[in-house]
């Protein structure tokens, strides 16, 4: 018994969805990857570009827009000169490191300073350089969180200009859109005032120190406007070098 052979089936010829619908896929995945990366390209180009960072030469090019008694001078944290001394409370001492004691801070890199004298008032300026934002915001905010701590101490400072007496923050109207920054002045019964003020801009750290040795309320204006003339040159600078 033969068994018969299945018919054999004729040969069919497709067309339409199979290859030509795979071709369009991915042209439509080409186009939306092409479109994604137009719309990064057009999101990048306008997004502000990313502040640079301070070189030294840029901290001098700021400094060489302030008319003072002496130049500025280049601060080189390796060959500085440690004034002896010492602050009671010990806790309160960092407040008066950079400027009583010139203690620069540890993770400066070097700096620009400068310093002029009005009648009987002597005001030094000066900006240290860090490796990036972050090391100069964590020293700005070392002083900050003391001076929390300090405002309304009594504070000695065993070092040249010798002096005692209350601890208080000092009120700021810095100008609009300003650095972050903090104010202090200590001032001794005879109303000899030491008024320090700190400016934090991307990478440095700048202080600006005043001794006054004249009775009376201590009035911040003059030192905010030296910062404000400050933040406004650093500026300046940074937009040139974008």
């Amino acid at each position: 018994m033969t068994k018969a052979s299945p018919r054999s089936q004729p040969d069919v010829l497709t067309v339409g969805l199979g290859e030509a619908g795979r071709l369009s896929q991915r042209w439509k995945v080409v186009f939306a990857i092409g479109l994604a990366l137009l719309a990064g390209l057009v999101v990048w180009r306008f997004l502000p570009a990313r502040a640079p960072l301070f070189s030294l030469s840029d901290v001098q090019g700021v400094y060489a827009g302030f008319e003072a008694t002496n130049n500025a001078s280049l601060i080189d944290s390796r060959w500085s000169s440690e004034q002896d001394g010492y602050i009671v409370p010990t806790a309160c001492g960092p407040l008066f490191e950079a400027t009583v004691l010139n203690r620069p801070p540890q993770e400066a890199l070097d700096g620009v300073s400068t310093f002029w004298e009005v009648d009987h008032s002597a005001t030094s300026l000066f900006t240290y350089r860090f490796a990036d934002v972050a090391d100069a915001d964590r020293e700005f905010n070392r002083l900050a969180t003391v001076l929390d701590s300090c405002d309304q101490a009594r504070v000695e400072v065993h070092a040249r200009p010798a002096t005692r007496g209350l601890l208080t923050r000092t009120p700021l109207a810095p100008d609009s859109d300003p650095p972050a920054q903090i104010g202090y002045v200590l001032t001794n019964n005879a109303g000899v005032k030491l008024a320090v003020h700190v400016l934090a801009f991307s990478n440095t750290v700048s202080w600006q120190f005043r001794y006054e040795p004249v009775p009376g309320i201590y009035l911040p204006l003059t030192g905010q406007r030296v910062m404000d003339s400050l933040a406004e040159q650093m500026r300046a600078v940074q937009d040139l070098n974008r």
